[in-house]
């Protein structure tokens, strides 16, 4: 199983790691992302190397993991995007010349903001590592609190409001990973970059 988190701006560089990272580190854990990523040029899996510090599990104090996400960098533009939404017309409302109805990407007020961005950041994650959904939720939250960008979850529709996203999505991810059972957990450790 895997799902995506999107988060859409307007533009973004290497200047804002720093910032991402050590907002990351807020949250009961020591994480550095790969030395080499940069979002010029990085699409598929990104690692980062964690250490939680107050895990509820035992068996995970005091070691190194390595876990991430797969993460791409797609241009985005809203006009395109309503464009191929857009209904066909059958051939009697070309016939009738009927206008087409106004189509929404999301709804009025998130397709306002939409319109100024460029980029479209998408954060996949899957099961079969228990950090996966911490780094990728918190790194997309941060991502877009940084960057006044706009988050989204497209599985359900959702789109969160950035005043409160990282600690919504903190929360959510503590309930996850609470409710795991300790032989649930399932962890890699860190053995170097591999690069």
């Amino acid at each position: 199983m895997s799902l995506d988190l999107n988060v859409y701006v307007k533009q973004i560089d290497d200047s804002i790691i720093p910032k991402w990272i050590e907002r990351m580190n807020q949250f009961d854990m020591e994480c550095e992302i790969h030395p080499d990523f940069s979002f010029n040029d990085h699409s598929g899996f990104l690692p980062f190397k964690i250490r939680l510090k107050n895990p509820k599990n035992e068996e995970l104090k005091d070691k190194e993991f390595i876990s991430g996400f797969e993460f791409y960098k797609d241009e985005f533009d809203l006009q395109k995007e309503l464009e191929s939404l857009q209904p066909k017309k059958s051939f009697f409302q070309k016939l009738m010349n009927k206008s087409n109805e106004k189509v929404e990407y999301a709804n009025t007020e998130i397709d306002s903001k939409l319109a100024d961005c460029k980029l479209v950041l998408t954060f996949n994650w899957g099961s079969h590592n228990s950090l996966e959904l911490r780094m990728s939720s918190l790194s997309s939250a941060i991502i877009s609190e940084l960057t006044n960008g706009i988050c989204s979850y497209p599985a359900d529709d959702i789109w969160y409001d950035n005043k409160t996203i990282v600690e919504d999505a903190h929360k959510e991810l503590l309930e996850y990973e609470n409710s795991l059972k300790p032989t649930e957990w399932r962890m890699h450790k860190f053995e170097g970059w591999n690069e």
